[in-house]
């Protein structure tokens, strides 16, 4: 019988041309001109706002259309539905990468890890960190994964009261990705303790932690981060626009720039993880007992006060 091999991953151009219908109406722009505020907000509430790779590509397109807009000097990101967003979908981790969903396939290659996730930070890190306008994370409820590496790198975070910080990567392949960014946001015990223990955050250790700039009642949460915003857009632009670069050059000069290229090249070397017998293993778990059976195993395994639900 002749060997089953992989699926190469798409290039970000071809998996946007394939997935743009649904895409576009999971994450939705809006435009405030007079306000000059733009609002981008993920819209998969069924699946807590969970993302793919397709919303990435998507979301980097929307911020480089929203940088040349003149029409935007703030854009608001948030979430429709009971949270923020959970992070990447638990279906297409791996397979983004080109592995197999049964596990019989031969393993993606080094290099096609490597577009991907430099592609990745192509997607995820640098639209936020490079852009020059002022962003802010509305956020509420679970701010988990992606959606939590896209708060830490927005200029400003308001949360609700129920807000919950963390990303579950660390718990199938350890410390990984914006770990020089938020070095920087949380000092390094902090750090330590979250991506070597996977304990989420809450509300109030956020606000102690400098995670967040504010943190509200829930029903406040629309009102303060509009309040925010407004502040934010009554500089001037090119005000905005020239301090948003300065400020983009003292934070790489103290490391993230460099960290972050380490950071998405670590990731894609832990895409190859070896693990040992007893360990929790997602892919391994999703392919026996699907997505939800895995995210349930998952959460049975730390002790309590240390769950992600």
């Amino acid at each position: 019988m002749e060997e089953k091999i992989y699926a190469p991953p798409l290039s970000p151009d071809e998996q946007f041309e394939r997935d743009k219908s649904w895409v576009m109406e999971e994450i939705l722009v809006e435009k405030q001109p007079d306000k000059k505020i733009a609002t981008i907000t993920f819209n998969r509430p069924e699946k807590l706002n969970s993302t793919m790779r397709s919303h990435y590509i998507y979301i980097s397109k929307v911020m480089k259309q929203l940088d040349w807009d003149d029409d935007v000097k703030v854009i608001i990101f948030k979430g429709a539905g009971r949270c923020f967003g959970t992070g990447h979908d638990v279906a297409e981790l791996g397979t983004m990468h080109g592995h197999d969903t049964v596990g019989k396939a031969r393993r993606p290659s080094q290099r096609k890890r490597i577009l991907v996730d430099m592609g990745l930070k192509d997607q995820i890190f640098d639209p936020i960190h490079n852009s020059i306008k002022t962003t802010i994370a509305q956020v509420h409820s679970y701010c988990y994964g992606y959606h939590f590496q896209l708060a830490m790198a927005c200029d400003l975070v308001v949360c609700s009261e129920d807000a919950r910080f963390t990303h579950p990567g660390f718990r199938y392949i350890g410390p990984t990705l914006d770990l020089a960014l938020w070095l920087q946001i949380m000092g390094v015990r902090r750090l330590k303790e979250m991506v070597l223990t996977g304990r989420p955050f809450d509300s109030a250790e956020a606000l102690q932690y400098g995670l967040v700039n504010n943190v509200v009642p829930e029903e406040k949460l629309e009102e303060e981060t509009a309040k925010l915003a407004k502040a934010a857009s009554s500089l001037p632009f090119d005000g905005i626009a020239m301090g948003k670069t300065f400020l983009k050059g003292v934070i790489d000069a103290a490391g993230v720039g460099t960290g972050e290229y380490i950071g998405y090249l670590g990731h894609a070397m832990q895409t190859a993880i070896q693990y040992e017998p007893g360990e929790f293993n997602l892919l391994k778990e999703r392919r026996d007992k699907g997505v939800k059976g895995a995210t349930m195993k998952r959460d049975t395994i730390f002790p309590e006060g240390y769950e992600l639900r």
